[in-house]
């Protein structure tokens, strides 16, 4: 943006920060036709006189009826689109547009080719819906100024905003025929396109105005999100076309995010020539995705702008997203912890705490111990305790409850609401504390998943058998785990069938037998989710086995007397590879 355009901007700007409501909307859509009509940057910035500012001044107040003759008088002393504007506004906020007709007629005398001043009079005529003479206006312009695209591209777009498709057609066709081509109409034609339904068209003209006119591309996405998903390939083909060009691609990923695709919007984007601005499209992105917590796209489109222009903010970004991720070792590539006083003080405000995170994840609490007593020395108190909660999960989630207390005990009072005391809570058997804790657990994990997943359903506010089933799985004592939940599972008759099959899992995932659980769960349970669950494994294994009778009989008893299970698609798939239907994946 140029000086001049920018002075006469952030002018507005300030005027539009003080209004609100109608007006301020008025002002906005006011500033974004002059912009998008392409108005003379040099005769905009020679128009900050002070009779312009001061009626600017006055309508930012709210004193229309002065600013109307403040901008009167800016008219007369320097006639210009600022004057011209400000007069537009004013006079509508005093329901007295038609009081504009005389003062443009005289503008556009003198300055027949000014397109701002046409403009405004097409405007004009909409808003007093004259009909007539917005039709008489265009044909005026036309043949003052033959080649200019200019009284197509207002008319046209005035003609869809009024609902007359039909118009705007015909218009548009007669300024490709008067220009020789769509090129400089391709936003207008895109826009009619979209209101008649015409998607693919739509697309295509899109995909040419992106392609001058990339700052677009939200008015793009937005015109075709309402697309049915029959026309959306399509439309993903004409924005796809190569060259892979900024304006298109960022489109294609906004509408594939509207259509809840986000792993195909990364696609869209990702596959950009890497400069400039492709990075800055690439960190947007990441942001977005971010924030609504995608985190593996967040990744890879926070990195993708890393290696264009590598800083440390976009490293520790790209870095926690590769933490939440599931991918811990990015950590350390990323963002590696520097050496010397300087250095060490930075890192430990930084960058140590995702590395503790990462060994936290990574299962590596003895290293997050001894990384967290390095920097110590530089530690605020503030990440100090952060820091020894992580390591306190990590510690708990192992099984290991002295060094889990022990790093509670250096993390400060506010440990004991850490999502740490929860999993001490749940060990102890102190469900109603576990249940508090854990619900405000900021990584979901499957451990805290299958947690959750019992407690809440868990009447009881205490029940030490269930505490020592989970801190046995902590430990990886699958065997004695098992065993515990078995156990748990009569004194919790709200959860029994939940616990067994807890039971048979661990039990099915180290080969053991977990017949006998399936058989007791369908036996004693025969209602409930986990029946069917554990009839269509056993149906699975017996398929495995070779047992195809077996696999059949239990697959066709599930299918019959669970139509409304989630897991019926399953059963029918297993039963058509237990008679042959369909090959073995």
């Amino acid at each position: 943006m140029s000086v001049e355009r920018f002075s006469t901007t952030s002018r507005a700007s300030t005027v539009l920060r003080n209004r609100s409501g109608t007006a301020a909307r008025r002002y906005a859509a006011t500033w974004a036709l002059v912009l998008l009509a392409g108005v003379s940057v040099r005769a905009l910035g020679q128009e900050e006189k002070p009779e312009v500012a001061r009626a600017l001044e006055l309508e930012s107040a709210g004193k229309y009826r002065e600013a109307v003759a403040a901008f009167k008088i800016a008219m007369k002393v320097a006639p210009g689109a600022t004057a011209l504007l400000g007069l537009e506004r004013v006079s509508a906020e005093l329901g007295q547009t038609d009081s504009l007709v005389a003062p443009l007629d005289t503008l556009i005398a003198a300055h027949p080719r000014e397109s701002i001043y046409r403009t405004v009079q097409l405007r004009t005529y909409q808003i007093l819906r004259r009909d007539d003479k917005l039709r008489e206006s265009f044909e005026k312009w036309a043949r003052a100024m033959p080649r200019d695209p200019s009284p197509y591209r207002e008319y046209a777009r005035i003609l869809i905003l009024q609902g007359r498709p039909a118009t705007a057609d015909s218009v548009i066709m007669r300024g490709k025929s008067a220009l020789g081509s769509l090129r400089d109409l391709e936003y207008e034609n895109a826009q009619l396109r979209a209101a008649m339904g015409e998607w693919i068209p739509s697309a295509l003209s899109w995909r040419r105005a992106l392609s001058d006119a990339p700052h677009l591309a939200t008015a793009a996405s937005f015109a075709l999100a309402r697309a049915p998903a029959s026309a959306r390939d399509g439309i993903r083909d004409a924005l796809a076309s190569l060259p892979a060009e900024p304006g298109p691609r960022r489109a294609l990923a906004d509408l594939e995010l509207n259509w809840g695709q986000s792993q195909d919007a990364w696609d869209a984007l990702r596959s950009l020539k890497p400069d400039t601005a492709a990075a800055t499209m690439w960190e947007e992105f990441a942001e977005r995705a971010y924030a609504e917590e995608r985190w593996t796209i967040a990744r890879d489109a926070y990195t993708a702008a890393y290696r264009v222009h590598p800083s440390v903010p976009l490293a520790t970004r790209a870095a926690s997203a590769s933490l939440r991720a599931g991918s811990p070792e990015a950590v350390f590539v990323l963002v590696p912890l520097g050496g010397g006083e300087k250095d060490s003080s930075r890192s430990a405000r930084e960058i140590m705490p995702l590395h503790v995170a990462a060994l936290v994840a990574l299962g590596r609490a003895s290293d997050a111990d001894a990384l967290i007593a390095r920097y110590d020395k530089f530690l605020v108190p503030v990440v100090r305790m952060r820091v020894a909660q992580m390591v306190a999960t990590a510690w708990v989630r192992s099984g290991d409850l002295v060094r889990a207390r022990q790093a509670l005990a250096t993390a400060g009072p506010e440990a004991d609401s850490s999502e740490a005391a929860g999993w001490l809570a749940l060990y102890d058997g102190r469900i109603g504390s576990a249940r508090m804790l854990l619900r405000t657990a900021r990584t979901p994990t499957p451990d805290l998943a299958l947690a959750m997943g019992i407690i809440v359903r868990v009447k009881s506010d205490s029940a030490p058998q269930l505490g020592a089933a989970f801190l046995a799985l902590a430990r990886g004592d699958t065997v004695g785990a098992s065993a515990r939940f078995v156990e748990a599972s009569a004194h919790h008759a709200d959860v029994a069938p939940a616990l067994l099959l807890i039971a048979a899992r661990l039990r099915a995932a180290r080969g053991d037998d977990a017949v006998p659980i399936w058989t007791r769960i369908m036996a004693e349970h025969p209602t409930s989710p986990e029946a069917v669950e554990s009839e269509l494994e056993w149906a699975r294994l017996l398929r495995k086995r070779g047992d195809v009778a077996g696999a059949t009989e239990h697959l066709e008893h599930l299918i019959l007397n669970a139509p409304q299970s989630a897991l019926l698609p399953q059963a029918r798939r297993e039963l058509e590879l237990a008679r042959g239907a369909i090959p073995p994946s």
